[in-house]
């Protein structure tokens, strides 16, 4: 019973957000494929923050460590998240740097090493990341419907009191924006997880490079903040 219900809610959670959840991605996946195809014009912008972060990673700076790498994706989500609060255009503009960002850094490199180097914790960091654009996306529509809802109040009755009713009306969208939110929160941990202390592992023994320590492989730490 509990998980025919934990089921129909998860279902009941895509169906509702299932726009937004395909601008999110549709978003995401076009900036990847304009960063690897336009990758020579990008160079002038993308190449100086590949660059600086292949220099973090060598130096230290960058620790390719469980929590480094969460906090690192957490901030990104967080951003996708409160672009909401300004109608998605923050959310629209960091799902499309960080697609472009991503596709341009698969151009500079072997795609298949690329994939090996990237998949294991990619798959869930670039779903993570899709959600909490999504849920940045619900969290704008939450506050479209209520300035909507502020246009057509009554004067004759009380402002607090429509203002009060037209939150609690959307409490429940803003509710599950934020349930959004912590599932995408969850995805990037195990990501992080994945990618500090397995990804590495699993793709020198694919590819046979042994000798590759996480400071030499600049294929980590995806997602960017600026």
């Amino acid at each position: 019973m509990a998980r025919e219900r934990y089921e129909s809610y998860i279902g009941g959670l895509y169906r509702r957000n299932e726009r937004f959840l395909i601008i999110s991605a549709v978003i995401f996946f076009a900036s990847m494929f304009i960063g690897y195809a336009l990758s020579g014009l990008l160079e002038w912008v993308m190449g100086s923050v590949l660059d600086n972060m292949k220099r973090q990673v060598s130096q230290g700076e960058l620790q390719l460590t469980t929590f480094s790498i969460f906090m690192n994706n957490l901030k990104v989500a967080f951003f996708l998240y409160g672009g909401g609060l300004i109608f998605g255009i923050v959310t629209v503009f960091f799902l499309f740097y960080n697609g472009v960002f991503i596709g341009y850094a698969a151009a500079q490199y072997q795609l298949v090493d690329f994939i090996v180097y990237t998949i294991p914790h990619g798959i869930f960091e670039i779903v993570g990341i899709i959600i909490a654009g999504a849920a940045g996306f619900k969290l704008a529509g939450v506050i479209v419907d209520i300035l909507k809802g502020l246009r057509h109040i009554q004067p004759e009755m009380s402002r607090a009191n429509q203002f009060s009713y037209l939150l609690n009306v959307y409490y429940d969208d803003f509710k599950e924006s934020l349930v959004l939110l912590a599932i995408a929160i969850i995805l990037l941990l195990i990501g992080a997880f994945i990618e500090a202390n397995f990804t590495l592992t699993w793709a020198n023994y694919v590819t046979g490079a042994t000798t590759q320590t996480a400071s030499e492989n600049p294929l980590n730490s995806m997602f960017r903040v600026s």
